[in-house]
């Protein structure tokens, strides 16, 4: 039987981006977080490898990952927040997302911002 690869990964629903903490201080409000108008999303649809040696094993499973969308649209801080139970699927999602750009999140004014957001990878194989 043949199986067939489906890879899922998102940002988390907007019903679930509540879980987004901006990190920069508002403007009006020193040392406060900002009230985000707009969130951080990713610039291109979020498609990592599949690992092989994952796929050969066959190795399924969601990675959640956290990290910080820079102002730039940069990630950092990039670090598994649950583990798929594979380190091969965990190591391809940081190894991805370390390198993925984001529109970043904007604040009242629209200015960029630090924000932090949780990116789950779903690894599916179907047959």
């Amino acid at each position: 039987m043949k199986k067939k690869l489906v890879l899922v990964a998102a940002l988390i629903g907007a019903a679930a981006l509540a879980q987004t903490q901006p990190t920069a201080g508002d403007r009006d409000t020193p040392g406060a977080a900002p009230v985000l108008a707009v969130y951080a999303r990713p610039e291109a649809p979020l498609k990592p490898d599949y690992p092989p040696a994952a796929l050969r094993l066959e190795q399924q499973g969601e990675v959640r990952v956290k990290l910080r969308v820079l102002a730039s649209g940069a990630a950092a801080d990039v670090q598994v927040r649950s583990s798929s139970g594979y380190a091969l699927l965990d190591e391809a999602a940081l190894r991805y997302l370390r390198g993925a750009r984001f529109v970043p999140a904007q604040d009242r004014s629209g200015l960029p911002v630090d924000s932090l957001v949780i990116v789950p990878i779903r690894f599916v194989l179907e047959d």
